[in-house]
């Protein structure tokens, strides 16, 4: 997700939320650069509105789910995955307009689409007493599912990164940079629907070297070449989501929350570094193991795949 222009009396936030290789690789993946070749192993089920959806199965065990984030797909997870799967049968899909999901024209995606897809998916896979594991967009996408479906399947929740309310106000401090409002994503949001094209040329411009800004100009060549593919591209379900994203709220699901729960923040995540979830989480949830990775960022499960693995295993095996 793109940093967010700032309202009329609002300073911007000064850290962007992901370098040029991330950008890049986000719009890979919502399919705005084309999409890359199926996945080996990969199986699919089908949703209630008839969307095939993509999931990657492998190990044997009692069930993992793990859910990506936004603009990643099941392939952030498979550092993590493989080690789990040497115990658990794990499960990875790609999201509605994420990966080789690719959204069916007239459809829309939101949270609460995504985490009926996540009902679905357990029921397509006769899933119980399942471990649901969720990175950024994900870890919203588990608690939608808690909220509108219930603990009754889930053994325990897993939430990577991620604050339980994306803006903030006045009486919420710990969203997006501990200080992004409604009305600043609502501006970002605003210009994609005007002119998704140069709303990414702008983020792609803003994160590129002296050596790659002057070819993403309207005249050059590459620029130009972005621009018409772009143009192409139908963003309406992705915006959708954008604003799911933007009114989502689930700390009263968390202050209800009964199961074993491992949260795991980035120390250097350009998301929520220095905004003091540690300590929300820790006082919400005051049965979660909370852990804090040093050297990682916004990505944690896939900087260190192998001791987020053994955090998780160690919490479903006690």
């Amino acid at each position: 997700m793109a940093q967010p222009p700032a309202g009329p009396n609002e300073s911007p936030p000064t850290r962007p939320l992901a370098g040029l290789a991330s950008l890049l690789r986000a719009l890979r993946n919502f399919g705005l650069l084309g999409h890359s070749g199926a996945a080996a192993g990969a199986v699919s089920f089908a949703a209630d509105d008839g969307q095939p959806i993509p999931v990657r199965v492998l190990g044997d065990g009692p069930p993992v789910v793990l859910v990506h984030g936004l603009g990643c797909s099941h392939r952030h997870w498979m550092p993590a995955a493989r080690r789990l799967a040497r115990r658990h049968r794990v499960y990875a899909w790609d999201a509605r307009g994420h990966g080789q999901c690719v959204t069916q024209p007239g459809s829309s995606i939101t949270l609460a689409r995504l985490a009926r897809d996540l009902q679905q998916m357990l029921d397509h896979f006769e899933l119980d007493r399942v471990a649901l594991v969720g990175h950024s967009m994900g870890a919203l996408t588990v608690l939608r599912y808690l909220h509108d479906h219930g603990p009754a399947r889930v053994s325990a929740v897993g939430l990577v990164d991620q604050s339980p309310r994306v803006v903030t106000d006045d009486s919420w401090r710990l969203g997006l940079f501990g200080g992004c409002s409604a009305a600043m994503l609502e501006g970002l949001i605003a210009g994609a629907c005007t002119d998704l094209a140069e709303t990414v040329l702008r983020q792609l411009e803003a994160r590129s070297g002296d050596w790659l800004r002057p070819h993403l100009g309207a005249e050059a060549a590459i620029g130009r070449l972005l621009r018409r593919w772009l143009k192409r591209v139908n963003a309406a379900p992705l915006l959708d989501l954008a604003e799911s994203l933007a009114a989502a709220d689930f700390r009263h699901v968390l202050a209800q929350l009964q199961l074993p729960t491992l949260v795991v923040l980035g120390e250097r995540s350009p998301h929520y570094a220095g905004v003091p979830l540690e300590s929300y989480y820790r006082l919400a949830v005051p049965h979660a193991v909370v852990s804090v990775y040093a050297r990682a960022g916004h990505s944690p499960h896939f900087t260190e795949p192998a001791r987020f693995a053994d955090d998780l295993a160690r919490l479903l095996a006690a």
